[in-house]
């Protein structure tokens, strides 16, 4: 399926300054096929971790979601409790 970018889970992730190197590893995890899932995906997400601790004014530290009713891990593909429509199939 197709990620929907502005879903209100996300927290403006997507759109922030570190917007592209979000999708980046987001994508690259809900796509993985790795075991465990996301293994392949370290390299993404390292370098959107470091775009966080370059914008902490915008970027709590450690958390990169906002919206309290987020869960504050990345869902799997197939849980999406968390962020009703965030994945279009």
């Amino acid at each position: 399926g197709e990620i929907n970018w502005d879903c209100p889970c996300l927290g403006g992730m997507a759109h922030g300054p570190c917007g592209p190197q979000f999708r980046l590893a987001f994508a690259c995890f809900v796509h993985s096929e790795a075991d465990p899932k996301g293994m392949d995906c370290v390299e993404k997400f390292q370098g959107m971790q470091e775009c966080f601790r370059e914008h902490p004014e915008i970027y709590a530290e450690g958390m990169p979601f906002r919206d309290p009713n987020c869960a504050s891990r990345l869902p799997p593909a197939s849980d999406t409790r968390h962020c009703p429509n965030s994945f279009q199939n």
